[in-house]
């Protein structure tokens, strides 16, 4: 997620100019194009080329390049986000109804989404996730990169409620989308808030796998993702604490709840 300022939206209807839009359901393979075959000039305009004049695979990899430094983020709800005037688009999105039609795919597809889950409150996600279209629900399947990226300052019986309803959302939802879970820790202001900070995520974890051990089956599978986000933040911080720079390890690889198909 590197790179220039990603652009930001909260609610991603925004992207929307209508409900008849079509958007086109990517395949797997990356190398059968989305894009249409490129256009002949019109008798109106002879010899002028169009940015649709470019090959399928030219003009992909413009979008390409667009989306890896463009990240979705769906905040948690809240009055500074109730204040906000207007919400920036990608400008590819209202360039043209084609190019919109060739774009919004491979946006759904691939760009990376960020929503921040505050205390294990997860009804904006429900809420989002329920208004989407059964073309934009196919979109979303195929991406790789939905993060819900939890915020967690109280583990109250309240809170721990909305997690259940969570969960079991997670459970009873036919839309498979295949979030994975991190956590996130403000920035360390040195070895005593590392290791404060340390201690509060070991807590959130036992209460967490506590609360797995009296949850029925169908349930333990999606917080078991959860626990693991817990345990590798823990982990992190811990080697901040021994002096270790934290690196990515390959037996650490994100573990998906079970509507994002399974455990990896």
């Amino acid at each position: 997620m590197d790179g220039p300022k990603p652009g930001k939206m909260a609610m991603l209807r925004k992207l929307r100019r209508g409900s008849k839009d079509s958007i086109p359901v990517p395949t797997e393979r990356r190398d059968s194009f989305f894009a249409t075959p490129p256009s002949t000039p019109t008798a109106a305009t002879p010899g002028k080329l169009t940015f649709f004049d470019l090959p399928a695979e030219i003009r992909n990899h413009v979008y390409d390049l667009t989306l890896s430094n463009t990240v979705l983020y769906l905040p948690s709800p809240s009055p500074e986000d109730r204040k906000k005037k207007s919400i920036p688009v990608c400008g590819l999105l209202l360039a043209s109804r084609q190019c919109r039609k060739e774009y919004l795919p491979l946006f759904y597809a691939t760009a990376p989404v960020v929503i921040d889950i505050k205390d294990f409150d997860f009804r904006n996600v429900m809420k989002v996730i329920g208004g989407l279209y059964s073309t934009e629900l196919k979109a979303f399947r195929a991406n790789n990169a939905l993060v819900l990226r939890l915020r967690t300052l109280n583990c109250t019986k309240a809170n721990l409620d909305g997690l259940r309803r969570w969960l079991t959302h997670r459970a009873d939802s036919l839309d498979r989308l295949p979030f994975r879970y991190e956590v996130f820790v403000a920035g360390s202001g040195g070895r005593i808030s590392c290791f404060r900070q340390s201690r509060e995520i070991a807590y959130y974890g036992e209460r967490l796998a506590r609360m797995q051990v009296k949850l029925e089956d169908t349930l333990q599978w999606e917080l078991q993702a959860i626990v693991a986000a817990f345990d590798r933040k823990g982990a992190e911080l811990a080697e901040a604490l021994q002096g270790v720079p934290h690196q990515l390890d390959p037996s650490r690889r994100p573990i998906y709840g079970l509507s994002g198909g399974g455990l990896r």
